[in-house]
This record gives structure tokens, sequence and C-alpha cells, in this order.
């Protein structure tokens, strides 16, 4: 869903050379050039947006096949709820990667105009959306009034909040670009970051005691609602100051990913056997959220085992740069294929247990079919942008001409 295109780095970019040229005699030799050496491509925050986005097509499996409705009984359900905790990192490792990738945008008029795509795609989407539910629903869009307020008001594509989220973090980057570059050493950074996670997600999803009706707060949590920050800020110090890809520092991020996934697993099979009141339902007392602290640590290692993958290979790069770029329509588009195929799906398996056993099924047919539409609607966006840069350009040296 993130729209910036993975940036190059060092280990991406090769220097021209400037060339030089003498008079040789014909029985001089000339020695062959040594082959240059492929220098690797950092593949992994490609591969990150594109398993977030994955990730986002098997969450809403969760809404569609009864799931959430399904009482929970028996140990059986343990992987169930593990696997729906890992699919549930899928926003916010789009946030770790919007701040990997944008640490270093500044305050520029150029920079406000990457937002244009996004809105672009946004109403293109938001319009196919209209249609689907105006034929297959027979929603009413012929209030003015009403379109207008599901535009403003991210509706009338109903995956569209993210739409919401990244507008108002986008404007606000290039100050926290200020606030996080602004500072000297390693230490402060790293206190910034420490800083907003505690008082962003710590504090609202952190308790003294184990009875909900006499639980504390530990944290004042004044600022729960800036927990995108806390993810920024973790993408951009990981950019700056990136671990060392060893085995040791693997397996240590593979402990913490571990230890925060069974947290979530096991406190939500624990609480929801226990809530009766509720018909033993999936229940999460205070980790049902983004911006909670088990949410956050299991996103932060999921990325730190994966961003620094390499490869060498010129076609893997181009397929990874191509279906990460898109990811942004892919989510929006998403939402045709799950209302138009969860209604047969949910015939063919009664059993809601059953219905998630099968899960691949649709949740594969459903990420393929999104997955080739965004390509498309990204694509011909980038097409007519193309096209529109050369009308410009052709106009612009037309008058030149003339001016001359």
């Amino acid at each position: 869903m993130i729209e910036n295109k993975t940036t190059e780095t060092e280990s991406d970019i090769s220097g021209a050379g400037t060339v030089m040229t003498e008079e040789v005699t014909v029985s001089e030799e000339i020695p062959a050039e040594p082959p240059k050496p492929v220098k690797p491509y950092y593949a992994g925050i490609d591969i990150v947006k594109i398993l977030a986005m994955f990730m986002v097509i098997c969450v809403h499996t969760y809404l569609h096949d009864g799931m959430y409705g399904e009482p929970i009984t028996d140990s059986r359900f343990i992987i169930p709820i593990a696997c729906r905790w890992l699919a549930y990192t899928c926003v916010p490792l789009f946030m770790v990667c919007t701040g990997y990738l944008m640490k270093n945008k500044k305050l520029t008029g150029k920079y406000y105009l990457g937002i244009v795509k996004i809105i672009v795609i946004y109403i293109v989407i938001s319009i196919i959306c209209m249609k689907f539910k105006h034929d297959t629903y027979q929603t009413d869009y012929t209030d003015k009034w009403i379109i207008l307020k599901g535009f403003l008001e991210y509706s009338n594509a109903n995956y569209a909040w993210y739409v919401n989220y990244y507008i108002a973090i986008f404007l606000c980057i290039p100050f926290l670009n200020l606030a996080f570059n602004g500072l000297e050493t390693k230490k402060q950074k790293l206190i910034l970051v420490i800083t907003t996670a505690t008082l962003t997600i710590f504090a609202r999803s952190m308790f003294i005691g184990f009875e909900r009706s006499n639980q504390i707060k530990l944290l004042p949590d004044y600022l729960n609602g800036a927990w995108p920050f806390a993810y920024y800020f973790a993408g951009a110090f990981i950019r700056e100051y990136p671990p060392k890809c060893n085995i040791k520092n693997k397996l240590l991020v593979f402990l913490g990913y571990a230890s925060s996934l069974f947290l979530l697993t096991w406190s939500t099979y624990k609480q929801s056997l226990a809530d009766v009141d509720n018909n033993n339902r999936f229940i999460s007392w205070h980790f049902n959220d983004y911006g909670t602290y088990p949410v956050y640590l299991l996103a932060i290692f999921t990325f730190m085992l994966l961003f620094d993958i390499k490869t060498k290979n010129k076609v893997v790069k181009f397929i990874l740069r191509q279906l990460s770029g898109v990811t942004f329509g892919t989510y929006l588009i998403s939402y045709i294929f799950d209302a138009k195929y969860y209604g047969d799906f949910n015939q063919k398996y009664p059993d809601v247990y059953d219905r998630w056993s099968h899960a691949i099924e649709i949740v594969g047919k459903n990420f393929l079919l999104s997955l080739l539409c965004g390509l498309v609607i990204h694509n011909l966006y980038n097409l007519c942008e193309f096209l529109i840069k050369k009308l410009i350009e052709k106009i612009r040296t037309g008058k030149t001409a003339v001016t001359e």
C-alpha cells in the first residue's frame, strides 16, 4: 500500500566513469576489461511489502468466513489464532516500511506532489467499488452529496480507511524527519524511538494485574493515538543503523518474534476460553489493535528478519519491484473479490473451522486477482503520467521556439 518506490542502496548504484581514448598501433594488444561484478540488490523491502499485502488478504478472511463469531472451545483453535496474529502485522509492516523508505524526504513542493498518485488511484478504485456495489447490492448513488461525503470519509471504497491514515502520515513525514535526522547521535535517535513507542504503544496496552476489572495502566496514555509515529521512527532507525546480518542476530530476532507471537496467541486463547459471556468468541483484552506492544514487537521482528535479503538475479529484482510497487491498488481493489467470492466459499464449507482449513483456496484466488488488477491500474497511471509529462514538455519546447 505504500506508494513510494524502494530506494536503491549503495550496493545497487553504479557510478559512471569518464571514458578516455588514445591512439594505438595495430600491433598493440588492448587488454580486455575484466567483467564488472554484479552488485546485489536489497530486495528485502520489496519482499516485506509483498508479504504485507498477502497478509492483508489473509486477515480479511477472518472478517468474512465467520471465524470471529465461532466459539473457541478447545486447543485446535490455537493455530488459527496464531495465523490471525501473523496476518495482523500487515498494516504495521507497511508503516515500518514507510519510515525505512521515507526517512530522508525533505520539505519541498516536489515532495507534496507525491500524494497525487495515491489520491488519483484512490478515486479511480472508489469509482470501481461504487459501480460494483450499485450492480451487486443496488446501493443508491444518485445523491451527489452522499458521493462527495463517501470520498471525503473514505467509505466509497470499503478498505480505504488506510488512505485516511496515509495522507495524515504523509503530510507529517518531512517534520518527523527533521526531528529524527536533527538528532546528532545514535543514542539520541534510539531514545526518540523508545520514547515514542513507550508513550504511544506500550502505554495503551501495558497493565499491572491480571483481573480485567481492576487492572491498572502502567504508563500515561494520553498520546496513544500517535502510535503510527512509533512504527515510522522504528523503520527510520533500522534504515540508518541496520543490525549486522549474521546468524546470531537473526536467531535473537527470531526468538523475539516467536515470544511475541506466543504471547499474543496464548493470551487470546485463554481469554476467549474464559469469556463465557461473549460465548467464548475471539477476544483479546488489550492487544487487538495495531498500536499495542506485542503487535508492535512482532511487526518489528518480522521486518528485521527479512529487510536485508539480497539478490543478484535481474529477473527476480524486476519482478519484486513490479509487485511491490502496486500494493496500494491491490489492497483497495481486493474488497471487490472478497465481497464477490466469500459467499460461495462459505456455502462450500458450512463448518467455520473447515473454512479456515481451506482458506488458502480463496486467499490465493483473491490475492492473484487483486494483484493483477493492481498491476493494471498502477501501470495505466504510470502511462498516463508519462504521456502528460511528454505533452507538457512538448508545449514548453514549442513556446520556447516561438519566443526565440
